[in-house]
């Protein structure tokens, strides 16, 4: 890896300086082709029509052996362990990058026997699934699983989705930023219920679901394969990650384990700076409403311990648990944290009269988590950025990790958005 690194640095020294003395690059992309990959490139430029070409000198793209790394952005893996990577940024290098990574990319390897014609899937429910590849058209009425599938690169593979957080107007506006297609893709999307009429018109490859979905036995029985998705803890948010990115082919896979070495650093780095903070402070988090309060089984809790604070509803057991202000003042939680969702709000709290007799509410220490479009506090890839807002809220620069910062690394990393200035503002804000 570290050589196809010194190479793709000195060929962009050589386009930098190509560029200086006027040359002009063919609108036909070049391909440096490592030794030994020359079936992979036969096989991906013999089903690319526009035309792309191999060469020794010169090259906007490199195929290479190596493994993506989390903090790179121009690379795809089409193969579990070749990447191409884009060296100099002209669009016809990458729209070639983009279909490496395609089902037209992966089908073209499958032909050449480079790439398996099915992979064996084990999901959260415990199914074994033998999936034909490319999986070309998902169908996720799972609104968590909605968001996993861009984080993997795989949005052009949606039919129709389930959005969390995209019923008001801002959730909205912001997902048709990311994605002009979603009012497309949102269209007649039915809960995490449907049934397997509505699925046969959509003809999808696969199906995605939360854990034991009542209606997914008779999906199966039409021969539309199903993966389900538990994630309830860092633990098993990693793994459907890697369960969906398995699904989906190599880059996808790679993509997958990007976003856990990524979340694996964050959580590693607020760990190690606060593992001599004598006191953890205590938080409550509430869900729709401010009475309502999360269990310590559920990802909230995970949150703020991953955060380096105390849930101080670690103990309860079950999901939501409804409890009174008496009950909350025994607690007597540092930090109230309020749900992005339902009728919940930092007003319903701040300005309840009984609520006014906790320390944290008189101290102002009620805060909205934050959302753009999927809330950060559930289970979605955006739930990295809870930990790094979080740990930031509590612990101040301790942790060195800033949220305005790892915001912007993120979306455009995770999500290819470009997310601007205001929007980073108004979601790190306090």
């Amino acid at each position: 890896m570290q050589g196809c690194r010194t190479l793709v640095r000195s060929l962009a020294f050589i386009a930098l300086a190509g560029c200086a003395t006027g040359l002009a690059w063919a609108a036909t992309p070049r391909v440096q082709v490592e030794a030994d990959l020359e079936a992979v490139f036969a096989a991906l430029s013999g089903a690319y029509a526009p035309g792309v070409e191999a060469t020794a000198e010169g090259a906007e793209l490199v195929l290479a052996v190596g493994a993506v790394d989390w903090r790179e952005a121009n690379a795809v893996a089409v193969t579990p362990d070749t990447l191409l990577t884009l060296v100099i940024d002209t669009p016809e290098a990458a729209a070639f990058l983009r279909f490496a990574a395609s089902p037209a990319g992966q089908r073209a390897l499958i032909d050449a026997g480079l790439l398996p014609s099915s992979v064996t899937i084990s999901d959260q429910d415990g199914r074994t699934i033998d999936l034909a590849q490319p999986v070309e058209r998902i169908f996720s009425p799972y609104a968590l699983a909605t968001y996993m599938v861009y984080a993997v690169g795989g949005a052009d593979r949606l039919v129709v989705g389930n959005y969390l957080g995209a019923r008001d107007p801002e959730g909205a506006a912001a997902m048709t930023r990311i994605d002009p297609l979603f009012p497309e893709r949102s269209r007649n999307a039915p809960e995490d219920t449907t049934n397997a009429e509505f699925v046969a018109t959509l003809s999808p490859d696969l199906v995605l679901a939360s854990s034991n979905s009542p209606w997914t036995d008779p999906v199966e029985a039409i021969g539309v394969p199903v993966i389900g998705f538990e994630g309830e803890s860092t633990e098993r948010l990693r793994d459907a990650m890697r369960i969906l990115g398995q699904a989906l082919g190599p880059d996808a896979a790679a993509r997958a384990e990007a976003w856990i070495a990524y979340y694996d650093s964050v959580l590693e780095a607020v760990a190690t700076s606060t593992s001599g903070v004598a006191t953890r402070p205590g938080v409550l988090f509430t869900g729709t409403n401010r009475t309502r309060v999360a269990s310590g089984t559920m990802y909230q809790s995970a949150l703020i311990r991953a955060a380096g604070g105390t849930s101080v509803t670690a103990h309860l057991g079950g999901s939501w648990n409804d409890v009174d202000v008496e009950q909350v003042a025994t607690w007597n939680p540092d930090l109230i944290l309020v749900a992005p969702y339902g009728q919940a709000s930092v007003a319903a709290i701040v300005e309840d009269r009984e609520w006014q007799l906790l320390d944290a509410v008189r101290a102002g220490e009620v805060l909205r988590v934050p959302k753009l479009v999927a809330p950060w506090d559930t289970p979605v890839p955006d739930s990295v950025l809870a930990v790094v807002w979080l740990a930031e809220t509590l612990h101040g620069e301790l942790t060195g990790l800033s949220c305005e910062s790892e915001t912007a690394f993120f979306y455009q990393r995770f999500y290819d958005y470009a997310i601007s200035a205001e929007e980073i503002a108004a979601l790190c804000q306090r």
